[in-house]
């Protein structure tokens, strides 16, 4: 190596005499791009580190590509969001966030108003009007 650029086929040509050796056929270069790109999304590295190792232009392109490999984001964010709120409800109570909403919270409340609270009025006062 001389620091000239490499040649693409020369490269390509290498890799599949070695990994062919290797008892690794049908394997390209952009396979193995792939496979680290994958490996470190499920190894929890932050996916902007992940697009800039790649050399994607955005976050978002990166991730509209290797999305299904994060299938449990949803899930996950949710479960932290729920410990979060259950570290505040047992520094208050003994009650975790999700009993609370499945067991309402045991006060008794009116029912919620409307912004008009009487329809019935607001309409004999505009029948007048009419």
């Amino acid at each position: 190596l001389d620091g000239r650029p490499l040649d693409p086929d020369v490269v390509t040509k290498a890799f599949h005499r070695i990994s062919g050796k290797a008892g690794l056929t049908n394997i390209r270069l952009h396979d193995l791009r792939h496979t680290h790109a994958t490996l470190m999304l499920k190894a929890g590295v932050h996916p902007k580190v992940v697009s800039e190792r790649l050399g994607h232009a955005t976050v978002a392109f990166t991730l509209d590509i290797y999305s299904h490999v994060l299938p449990g984001l949803q899930e996950a964010a949710a479960e932290k969001f729920d410990r979060i709120f259950e570290e505040v409800a047992n520094k208050n109570s003994e009650d975790s966030v999700s009993k609370m909403l499945a067991n309402g919270d045991g006060s008794e409340r009116e029912p919620r108003r409307t912004r008009t609270s009487n329809l019935l009025i607001k309409s004999q006062l505009l029948c007048q009007l009419s």
